[in-house]
This record gives structure tokens, sequence and C-alpha cells, in this order.
């Protein structure tokens, strides 16, 4: 299946399955995998790669430490957030404007009768420094969608705002000034959805100095449609994104904070992800796979992107085993192939990779991430062809996995080197299952 058709296949299924047809462009420079160590990690973790913080829940009243590592403006605590005045602002409804200016901030975004806002074909909505935008919705209608229960979790969209994009949006925060979209609605928001070949048309889309916080796509047991990545670019292009932060956001089908999805040229640089999760509860009803995937970022059916210098902090992977299931569950590590022909399509305590293609992350710190009782400390990469992803010059300290290792590849495809390890990379207290964990396990570990 080539990458056109598989693209407005996985537009209506939204599922990881598909295929992209193997590039001959040319990728980055060959190098050479390096030998495959475990690491001197620490014995005195969990054993069964569950982190010391709580697993799916922000780290509550712990204040961070004045100005993030890609120069946003702190907002003191995770929960907290940036303070929102009580009064004045611009009500939004339907449509988001078409520029939103500092005089007319905060933007109180309550969507329209189906909580939904949208940028439309043909728009370009541009965000000036120092905006913020409150996705608040309406609190008494998600009140309701409470589930009773140990968990407590949501199990429907109603009264959380969902910001959908058609047409292009530039966020243009400066450092001194960045752009936040957050929401004072304490069960969250919806997030922002692009729709592939519908969005495509009215100019990429760009985000500079943003904090982007506090969407929960957490409907289980349910639809799972659009419950993947707090920010779902949905993109047949570049998306940009630079200098900003991405924390405390939750999703319960894949991708907490980021999913670039059938984008092409994508960078993402200097910027941080802390503190997101994916709780996801696996489409498989019996037997051990998962489809549970990165509890920050991923790029899915994406070719020639670029990661570089960011931080991923305290992210995590939770994921639960049986479609029915509400508690975490240890879960085999499908190698593939195997007899019964069943795919592990899960994993990363940060970042997720499926069906990459002369994909690049480099210069990144990956610190305390967790993929709790499932494999990947830090990165899983998934269905790889032929030059699928090149490291160079990451740092990995403390993350934590049930299975696998620090990087974890599966059902490698090609013939030649599909994951290169190349210089620079340095691990150090990653662990699973309490011991210290190879640098690399999986297809591509040869």
């Amino acid at each position: 299946m080539n990458r056109s058709t598989t693209f407005h296949a996985v537009l209506s299924a939204l599922l990881f399955v598909g295929g992209l047809g193997c590039s001959d462009e040319a990728g980055p420079s060959a190098e050479q995998p390096s030998g495959i160590v475990p690491d001197a990690g620490p014995r005195d973790r969990d054993d069964a790669g569950t982190p010391d913080r709580d697993a799916g829940t922000p780290d509550a009243g712990t204040t961070d430490a004045g100005t993030s590592d890609a120069g946003v403006p702190d907002a003191g605590t995770t929960d907290a957030g940036v303070p929102i005045p009580q009064d004045g602002g611009t009500l939004v409804t339907d449509t988001m404007p078409a520029r939103l200016m500092l005089a007319g901030s905060p933007y109180r975004v309550v969507g329209n009768a189906r909580y939904v806002v949208t940028i439309p074909k043909g728009q370009t909505t541009t965000v000036e420094p120092g905006v913020v935008i409150d996705f608040k919705g309406d609190p008494a209608v998600t009140n309701a969608d409470v589930r009773d229960g140990a968990q407590d979790v949501m199990n429907h969209q109603n009264g959380r705002v969902e910001l959908r994009v058609y047409g292009r949006i530039l966020v243009q925060g400066t450092a001194s000034a960045p752009v936040t979209l957050t929401s004072t609605n304490p069960y969250g928001w919806w997030g922002m959805n692009f729709f592939g070949a519908q969005s495509k048309g009215d100019g990429d889309p760009v985000f500079r100095h943003m904090v982007f916080e506090k969407v929960r796509k957490n409907e289980y047991n349910g639809d799972r449609d659009r419950t993947r990545g707090a920010l779902w670019a949905y993109y047949p292009g570049p998306v940009t994104i630079e200098h900003s932060l991405f924390r405390d956001n939750e999703s319960s089908g894949a991708c907490g904070a980021l999913d670039l999805m059938f984008t092409d040229g994508s960078v993402v640089t200097d910027t941080v992800f802390e503190n997101n999760r994916t709780r996801d509860i696996d489409r498989f009803a019996t037997g051990d796979g998962a489809t549970s995937a990165a509890g920050a970022m991923c790029v899915t059916h994406g070719r020639y992107s670029i990661v570089r210098g960011n931080t991923f902090r305290n992210n995590t992977l939770s994921a639960f085993r049986g479609s029915q299931a509400n508690a975490l569950q240890p879960r085999t590590y499908e190698v593939w192939p195997n007899g019964t022909n069943h795919y592990d399509l899960g994993g990363g305590g940060a970042l997720h990779y499926f069906q990459p293609d002369h994909d690049l992350i480099e210069n990144n710190v990956f610190e305390n991430n967790a993929a709790v009782r499932g494999p990947g400390a830090a990165i899983y990469i998934e269905d790889v062809p032929d030059t699928g992803v090149t490291l160079r010059g990451n740092t990995f300290t403390g993350n934590q996995a049930g299975a696998g290792g620090v990087i974890v590849c599966n059902r490698g495809s090609g013939s030649a080197i599909e994951l290169v390890l190349g210089a620079g990379n340095t691990f150090s207290g990653n662990t699973v299952n309490g011991a210290a964990a190879p640098q690399v396990t999986g297809d591509c570990a040869r």
C-alpha cells in the first residue's frame, strides 16, 4: 500500500495499521551502530518498572524551577498553571478569531453546542505574544460524565472543548511572552486536532514559544476516535514546534502530548515535554498485546522528521491489559514474528515511532520517563522499514520499563540498517524490572 492510499485509510480508521512505501531519497549520513551493552542502572527502583511517582497523575504541588529548558517562563506548579484573570477577555463560541491579540486576552473558549470550535478552511489564525486561551467549556456538563469508581475517569467528551483545525494556525509567542493554551475546566479540554487532507492548503502550522497544557483526552471503554495526542497533528506536510512546553496532558489512546501523523519534514526543537501521560486500555480484549504508545510524543507514519534539542522528563505510559480491565497488569513483550501473528503495537515512556522513514532524534535529554510494566523505557520503534531512525547525541538517564530496554525496536522489516545508534548517545541509571537496562533490544539490535 502506498503512502497516499494509507493516508486516506487511516483518516477513517485511526488505527496503527496500513503501510508506507520505502523511500529512495537520501537519508541521514550513514553511521555504524554502537555496541549494545546494559548501563549501570541502580538496583533500588521498583522491580515492576513502576516509577516512584503516581502512574498517570502529575506530582501535585511540586514547584518547577524558575524557567524551563526551552526558555518558556514556568507556570509555578504543574496543577496551578498560569494565572488567568477572572473578568474581562473575549468569549469564543463557534469559530476562532483570525487574530488573537493581547488586548483581547484571555480568550474564553466555550465552543458551540457540541463543544467544538473551529479554524475553518481558508482562515489563518494568528496568536500574538502573551495571549492566554482558556478552553473552559462547561464544567457542569463534564461533571455529569465522571464515572463513579476508584479511578474516577471520564467517559465522554461532553463539556470539554475541542479545537478543530481545517485552516492554518500560527502561534507567535516570544521567550518573554509565550502563548498559553490551557483550561480552567477542572476536567480539562479535548485538545487541538487536525484532519489530514481537510487541513491542507492554507499553509503549514507553526508553534513558537507556546505552553500547551491540561488536555484530557481520557475517554475509556468507548469511542476511541481522536483520543491520541493532546495536539493531534494529522497533517500532510511539515509541522514546526520550537521553544515550547507541553505539560500535564493526558490521552487514553496514545501519544500523551503530541502526535505527528503523516507529517513530512516536521521539526520539533528546544521544547520540554514533562508530566504528560498515556493511560491506555488496550484494544485487544484478550492476550498480552497492546496498542498503547508513548507517554509524551509519537511520530506516526511520518517521514524526515527532526526531533532535536528537546527535554523529555517524567512522562508516563501506563498500559492496561484487556479492553475491559481497569487495573495495571504486567504484559509480555510480543517479539515479532510469533506463532499467533500477534503484533505488539505499544511502548515507549517518552517517544513512539510507527513506520518511521529517515527520521532523526538528536541531542535530546530523556530523563525519568517510564513505560509502566511495558516495553521501552524511553523510545519504542515499530514496523521499521529500511533507513528508519537515526539517534545521535542523546542522553538517557533514570528511565524505567517493565520489559525490553531503553530503546525497543519491534518488527523491523527492512534489509538495511533500520536503526542507527550513532555517536554521542549516553546511558546511565536506566532500569528494566529493577535491573540495569540494555541500550537497545528487539529486531534492530542486530
